[in-house]
């Protein structure tokens, strides 16, 4: 059974009751922008997670009598007091042991803060790519209670300065959200580009939700810039990228994740985005990626390149991996236990599995039988060091005929590479 709170995008909607914890179903909470600055992102990725959930239910997952699975949403509306409140009442109301974590970092460490890692509870984020949460496992502050689905940022912005350089660009202006996510990922950009031997010409911050982003385009223009790399949502960044075509600014964009989505091609139009770099983690193909959008457009009545976007892949592989780990631990109750797991379910040397019903049900059998599994999901294969964190290759992509097309491929050991070089 899958349960919901808030209003969703079409086909998902329901209403969670506040009742006392129940031994079973297992439970696995989220706290996402349904609403709020990330609300583009919120509900599609919520949608990914109960997709994850519902194949997972339909391979048998099993964990001793218990075969029911409840997924449990509420809104963080993108603010980090709403996101405190709504963790709190999926851990202290619903009883959750583990939570698909916030799309902002910005809302994520105060959750992590508060109250996960003091209540036990496990946290794997959909993105919230911050360094800051790598800072905090190497001081101890999170108790081993943290697993990426997507790298940080200090991995993808080595991965955009790559892809920004190999394409010629020797001259970069930088616009980006003035947040946690937006300054680390310009700041290590920037730090990543300049080692290369590229200049930055300039680096402006922008406040999220304005009307009109001409001032600061205007600003980063003055140096007349080569190229640009837009750190922005894709409402914010149609709206910058309107300004910056309007007043004749080149348009050789690099633009990190969460720019890769069908709306941004509908809205700015495919001739202004012909030169642009697009860069998601997740291994090139052949992998999940492609059967995982095939599922969730057909779960969700999408046409065919309709349900791509950013933030899918990853909700659907942190709800995965969730319930992988609590049969993995034979416990779906304690939050530790199944963090303890996550090694069993990422196991380089495990069998492969991927993101389909038929291979969870493969997986339900091998963890059964106490045997490990490699987890390739939507966005790849997971592998993670000690601190939570998950090394994966980068894809460059470019637009083809009002589409994503896969165009290069930045291994992990090319980031590696760079950065043992730069000593960024």
């Amino acid at each position: 059974m899958v349960k919901f709170t808030g209003v969703f995008c079409a086909g998902i909607a329901g209403l969670a009751m506040s009742l006392p914890a129940l031994a079973c179903p297992a439970k696995i909470g989220a706290t996402l922008s349904l609403t709020g600055s990330y609300a583009t992102f919120g509900p599609p990725i919520s949608n990914a997670a109960a997709l994850a959930i519902e194949h997972m239910t339909a391979a048998g997952w099993k964990v001793g009598d218990c075969t029911k699975l409840e997924y449990i949403v509420r809104d963080d509306q993108t603010q980090p007091s709403v996101g405190v409140d709504a963790a709190r009442r999926l851990v202290d109301v619903d009883g959750v042991p583990a939570i698909v974590g916030p799309i902002s970092s910005g809302v994520t460490g105060p959750i992590l803060s508060s109250v996960t890692v003091e209540k036990g509870v496990l946290m794997v984020p959909s993105a919230s790519s911050s360094p800051t949460f790598s800072d905090m496992a190497r001081e101890g502050k999170l108790n081993g209670l943290f697993y990426r689905v997507q790298p940080s940022d200090a991995l993808q912005a080595v991965a955009i300065a790559k892809l920004a350089w190999d394409a010629g660009n020797r001259s970069i202006a930088i616009v980006h959200l003035n947040n946690d996510w937006g300054n680390n990922l310009s700041k290590q950009f920037a730090a990543t580009f300049k080692a290369l031997g590229g200049t930055i010409v300039s680096q402006v911050a922008y406040n999220a939700e304005q009307s009109s982003y001409r001032a600061e385009v205007n600003k980063a223009l003055e140096a007349k810039p080569q190229s640009a790399f837009i750190a922005a949502t894709v409402i914010d960044g149609s709206k910058i990228l309107r300004d910056w075509i309007s007043l004749g600014g080149t348009t050789k964009f690099l633009f990190p994740l969460g720019m890769n989505d069908a709306k941004l091609i509908e809205q700015i139009g495919e001739q202004y985005l012909k030169d642009a770099w697009f860069v998601t983690p997740g291994a090139p193909q052949p992998n999940s990626r492609s059967v995982f959008y095939q599922a969730y457009e057909k779960r969700y009545n999408l046409e065919a390149g309709k349900g791509v976007g950013p933030g899918r892949d990853t909700g659907y592989d942190a709800a995965a991996l969730i319930s992988l780990a609590m049969m993995a631990a034979k416990d779906y109750k304690s939050g530790k236990a199944i963090a303890a797991a996550m090694n069993k379910v990422t196991d380089p040397n495990g069998t492969p599995i991927a993101a389909t019903p038929e291979d969870f049900k493969k997986a339900v059998q091998l963890l059964a039988e106490g045997k490990r599994i490699r987890y390739v999901g939507a966005s790849g294969a997971m592998m993670h060091d000690k601190f939570g964190d998950v090394t994966t290759p980068f894809v460059g992509w470019q637009v083809e005929n009002k589409a994503y097309v896969q165009k290069k491929n930045v291994t992990a050991q090319d980031i590696a590479d760079i950065k043992s070089k730069t000593g960024t």
